[in-house]
């Protein structure tokens, strides 16, 4: 592993701060990059991951076709920062964003989503005598429950909504099965990912039989895309393979299953307290870290596998098995992230480190006001 918290560019780093290894990161982009090409699929990353311009550049140099965003906010960004091609994948219910969306379409090539006829028509009257077309793909509940038409009739029902509307345009469907995604035990993951591929058929079929073009199928995560990049989707909204977290980093499978992608984010923390017997505190606790995921066991500049736990808003405690030597007072440690999308979104930026030991500030952005 090439970064190294003992590495002099990191010395100057207040902590706790997010660090990137630049070669790995770019090893995942160019892995994904190189299966979404054998297949024939198109490749839309999703920007909920890392929320930077800098970042979602390299992707696009890759070979994606597009980019996903989760929110207006994230939208806009990506619209401020020159990019095009860009789908929001959560539907919206409130007229303010709606005003925005229709103003982002003025500027850019963009998509939407919804999942009732409603939201179809809070959007008709938004885009509205603004000269353009806006496009819209139905949203389908593939099994998480959260958002999404519940069966294959509201499906064919808000098309039709789409369809009958002046500004918009029916651009396909959506099915992200986030309950699939860390499913550990790889072939339980790959049965999942094919019950979604067979109901988002059941519904393109009945699509086509009322008379639409399915064109576009979009979905899919980094845990399923090894299958789904086979079957029925047109193209992959995947985000966490850049970086990767303790979450993923419990699935079974390798390269087999997909799973070949490197650990590129660490937060980069200090010991700050040794005074307990067999412990030491750090300065990343539930400001650091996202508190929706495992744990990190992947840490760097310790000497054995140690046990980290929050220990409140500032701290976390690094507890060795017995015997092993203890980190010093001012000692740094790189630790994985727990959940790198939330933990993402706690900070204002990364600190980018090449294999030359250049370190370089990426700003995130598309954070809510």
């Amino acid at each position: 592993m090439a970064v190294d918290p003992r590495h002099p560019s990191l010395s100057s780093i207040p902590t706790p701060a997010l660090v990137v290894d630049v070669a790995a990161l770019d090893r995942n982009i160019a892995s994904m990059a190189q299966r979404a090409a054998a297949t024939g699929t198109s490749l839309r990353p999703h920007i909920k991951t890392h929320k930077s311009a800098d970042i979602a550049r390299r992707q696009v140099a890759a070979g994606a076709k597009g980019l996903a965003c989760a929110t207006v906010a994230e939208l806009l960004y990506l619209v401020d920062a020159g990019f095009e091609d860009i789908l929001l994948t959560s539907s919206i219910a409130d007229p303010a964003k709606a005003a925005m969306i229709a103003a982002a379409n003025r500027r850019t090539k963009l998509a939407v989503v919804a999942d009732h006829p409603w939201q179809v028509a809070l959007l008709e009257a938004a885009v509205s005598g603004s000269g353009g077309q806006l496009p819209v793909l139905v949203d389908i509940d593939v099994g998480q429950n959260r958002a999404g038409v519940a069966d294959i009739s509201a499906c064919v029902d808000v098309a039709r909504a789409i369809d009958n509307s002046a500004s918009l345009v029916f651009a396909g469907i959506q099915g992200f099965a986030g309950q699939a995604q860390h499913i550990v035990e790889e072939p339980a993951r790959r049965e999942a990912a094919g019950k979604v591929t067979a109901y988002l058929e059941e519904c393109a079929d009945a699509l086509r039989g009322a008379g639409f073009a399915v064109d576009c199928i979009t979905g899919s995560g980094t845990g399923t895309s090894v299958y789904d990049a086979n079957g029925l989707f047109t193209e992959l909204q995947v985000g966490s393979y850049i970086f990767m977290d303790a979450d993923y980093g419990r699935l079974q499978g390798s390269s087999a299953g997909g799973m070949n992608f490197e650990r590129s984010l660490f937060v980069l923390a200090t010991v700050v307290s040794v005074n307990r017997a067999g412990q030491v505190s750090i300065d990343a606790g539930t400001k650091a870290f996202a508190v929706n995921g495992p744990s990190p066991t992947l840490m760097i500049g310790v000497s054995s596998p140690m046990t980290y736990r929050f220990a409140g808003d500032e701290h976390g405690i690094l507890t060795p098995p017995d015997g092993t030597t203890l980190p010093r007072l001012g000692e740094r440690i790189l630790l994985e992230a727990t959940h790198c999308d939330p933990t993402v979104n706690l900070y204002a930026g990364f600190y980018a480190i090449d294999p030359a030991g250049r370190v370089e500030r990426w700003e995130t952005g598309g954070r809510y006001a």
